[in-house]
């Protein structure tokens, strides 16, 4: 079964969500993705805190490796040293040993209908994950479950509200976080009501037209971080929204404290922010509008760290 492709605020949670794991579960990297229910693979596509490519694009079987295996026994697999585990298939070893992991945990993220995903954590040492750990990350993991099978069930109650207004078939409110999207439900169910308790006429009809721009604007909204920021920009972005300095961003990621700099000051002008901040503020807060990118010329306040 083929399911409608993750929006960019369900990636953008999604990336988020390694970040969190990545620092309650003490771990040098995690990576993960989604695919399509049904299908017998998954490509390596999200990536935090890895220092080679061997791991980026990995194509995985279900049911092979780790991560396969988790998606194939829905439950979360761990082993203390990945290249001599027993128990799963070594087919990825290469790809591993290139990145230098060693502990691993696998934890699979499922949604009835929808599309399935997984996680991968890892050190670069032997090591025991403890039931702590594993609990910690669950409950990373059951929130997002939540939100996007939420987002699922509101994409087909606004298609239904479409299709009672008469409105052609599409997407329905892609973008915007759950709460949005949740109210705008709610306003077009009362709307749809209030028509359907009327005869047919001018009125009637002017709801209905409503409805469907409601819909329509929501479809078309756009994102902020997401939009103009490239991926390493936005991956460095995050680890600065969790408290990192530019240095510790820098090692988190493998990369020098001059590039955190000057990533960050094209992201301020990208955004059109003054300074850290602010930009902090516009990754967390993305839909509330004002903060579109090319409006400063350059950066207006320091860059600490």
């Amino acid at each position: 079964m083929t399911v409608p492709a993750l929006t960019p605020a369900q990636l953008s949670a999604f990336r988020l969500l390694l970040h969190d794991v990545r620092r309650v579960a003490g771990v040098d990297l995690v990576v993960g993705t989604f695919m399509d229910t049904g299908a017998d693979h998954y490509v390596v596509d999200q990536l935090v805190g890895v220092t080679s490519d061997g791991l980026r694009n990995l194509r995985v079987a279900v049911g092979a490796g780790l991560g396969g295996k988790a998606m194939l026994l829905t439950r979360p697999v761990l082993v203390q040293d990945y290249c001599s585990a027993e128990g799963i298939t070594h087919d990825y070893d290469a790809a591993v040993r290139r990145e230098g992991v060693a502990a691993s945990f696998a934890v699979p993220i499922r949604i009835p209908t929808g599309p399935r995903g997984v996680l991968v954590g890892g050190l670069r040492h032997e090591h025991v994950f403890g039931d702590r750990v594993i609990g910690d990350v669950l409950t990373f993991v059951r929130a997002l479950e939540r939100d996007l099978a939420e987002d699922l069930a509101l994409n087909r109650r606004l298609a239904r509200l479409r299709a009672a207004t008469g409105a052609r078939a599409g997407s329905c409110a892609a973008a915007g976080s759950v709460a949005e999207r949740r109210r705008l439900v709610g306003v077009c169910s009362e709307l749809v009501q209030i028509a359907s308790s009327m005869a047919d006429g001018p009125q009637r009809r002017q709801i209905e037209a409503l409805v469907v721009r409601l819909t329509d604007e929501a479809d078309e909204a756009p994102g902020a971080a997401d939009d103009v920021l490239t991926a390493r920009e936005r991956e460095i972005l995050a680890e600065v929204a969790l408290g990192a300095t530019n240095r510790e961003a820098a090692a988190r990621l493998g990369i020098g404290a001059e590039t955190v700099k000057s990533s960050l000051a094209s992201s301020m002008r990208k955004l059109g922010v003054p300074n850290r901040a602010a930009l902090v503020a516009a990754a967390l807060a993305p839909r509330t509008g004002g903060v579109r990118g090319g409006s400063v010329a350059g950066p207006r306040g320091p860059l600490p760290g």
